[in-house]
């Protein structure tokens, strides 16, 4: 096994009006927030499937704003108690997923939510860290980072490595602009481009994109 130490940063990122998220930090102030999971759902249309449970006195209420928002492409309740809810949903991702990958960080999860921030673990070189957090400047991404040293996490270099095939794609992506926001090429014409099928394609970058994202320890 090969391992190899990090730099851990802690960054609290504002997430866009639009996203249901900050609909409900509006309304429901009170409301506790964890996101356990995130990853992309549909390439093409950057929409990112997450699994995330809350808890308010309203959970009734909550949920209907979150099931009729706008941002929402898809929502499932998972468990429910009475101040409880854990829920999957599907909504628009325009820059972080694309972000991480194309700069090589890692997310530690579940992440905290509090008054519409996410505060963020990531894990990676320092280099890579710096060059994620100069995206968010470019993009004018409301984030603040709150620290950064060394990790206390040793990374496991064989849960993140690559096929040849998937490194190939991977560099390709990012090459033709796969992974700028906004996005230089579309999922079909990468596909036509690399001679597979869009639906292969998606297939294999979502293999690639959770290797490359979550943190595994």
């Amino acid at each position: 096994m090969t391992t190899r130490k990090a730099s851990l940063a802690r960054v609290k990122v504002k997430f866009p009006d639009e996203i249901w998220i900050s609909d409900v930090f509006r309304k429901f102030p009170n409301v506790k927030m964890e996101i356990e999971y995130f990853l992309p759902y549909d390439l093409e249309k950057s929409i990112g499937n997450s699994i995330i449970e809350i808890q308010d006195f309203n959970i009734t209420k909550l949920i209907e704003l979150v099931e009729i928002h706008p941002s929402v492409h898809g929502f499932t309740v998972l468990e429910k108690e009475e101040n409880k809810v854990r829920f999957n949903v599907k909504t628009k991702d325009p820059y972080l997923l694309y972000a991480l990958i194309k700069c090589g960080v890692l997310v530690k999860f579940p992440v905290n939510v509090r008054e519409g921030y996410a505060y963020w673990r990531l894990v990676s070189s320092r280099e890579s860290i710096d060059n994620l957090l100069t995206i968010f400047e470019q993009k004018n991404i409301n984030f603040e980072l709150l620290r950064i040293g060394n990790s206390p996490y040793i990374l496991d270099e064989e849960k993140e490595r690559l096929s040849i095939e998937e490194s190939q794609v991977l560099d390709k992506a990012i090459k033709k602009g796969f992974f700028e926001i906004p996005r230089l090429i579309s999922l079909e014409e990468l596909a036509n481009h690399l001679g597979r099928s869009k639906s292969a394609l998606s297939v294999m970058l979502r293999k690639i994109i959770k290797k490359k994202v979550v943190l595994n320890i």
